[in-house]
């Protein structure tokens, strides 16, 4: 039976094979030609499921769906690298190849996080540090490999915020993202208040070492993950 997910310009056709941790685009049958879909249509629909988290990471942020668009900020030194780390590493061991754009750190304390972490490093996570421009970071998404892009971070990328809806929107609307961003004055996300409605999950840092959601489509706000003492 036809998947589908949805994606950020309307509803995308996918068949999911849970054996390989894919979710590859077909057409599908109940697509008008300008993209719309009929509310009956859309009740008859089978959607592909959502990422089955378990422990800290379903207490934390539920059960999202696998293209997630996630934005994270927090002042320098609260832990936003050390919880992305974490947290592709775990998308990477239990659903998908995940690709982690590291602007900010070095592989040295890149890799002093992983031994500061202490878990298993997955092989299904992939680090770049040299991509730095949209169109390097388009040309390696296109190699269709990875389920997940990590962006540390969106200014440290170039990437503005017009590009990275673009690419999450219009060019790979089934891979789930999670986009770093500086923080402002007043510790929330730099840039427009728009860049913050565009995602599924918006997570701060409002104190060293405790991330916490002020917005999750899928699961209550004000949840708190530990990510050091």
């Amino acid at each position: 039976m036809s998947a589908f997910s949805i994606g950020f310009g309307g509803i995308v056709p996918t068949m999911y094979d849970s054996s390989s941790f894919r979710s590859d685009k077909r057409r599908g049958g109940n697509l008008g030609s300008l993209g719309s879909i009929s509310a009956t249509d859309l009740m008859k629909t089978d959607f592909a499921p959502g990422l089955n988290f378990k422990g800290e990471w379903a207490d934390f942020l539920g059960e999202p769906e696998r293209n997630f668009y996630m934005i994270i900020s927090s002042p320098p030194g609260h832990g936003k690298t050390t919880f992305c780390i974490r947290f592709a590493n775990y998308l990477a061991d239990n659903f998908g190849r995940v690709i982690f754009f590291e602007n900010e750190m070095n592989q040295s304390r890149t890799k002093r996080i992983f031994e500061f972490i202490g878990e298993k490093v997955s092989p299904r996570l992939e680090l770049n540090f040299t991509s730095d421009n949209p169109e390097a970071i388009e040309k390696i998404l296109r190699s269709g490999r990875y389920d997940f892009a990590f962006f540390d971070s969106i200014q440290m990328s170039n990437l503005d915020e017009k590009e990275l809806w673009k690419m999450k929107k219009d060019i790979f609307p089934q891979m789930g993202i999670v986009a770093i961003s500086f923080a402002n004055g007043k510790g929330g996300i730099r840039g427009s208040i728009v860049k913050q409605h565009q995602g599924d999950i918006t997570v701060v840092f409002k104190k060293p070492g405790v991330a916490t959601t002020i917005k999750n489509r899928f699961e209550e706000i004000g949840r708190e993950f530990q990510v050091f003492e």
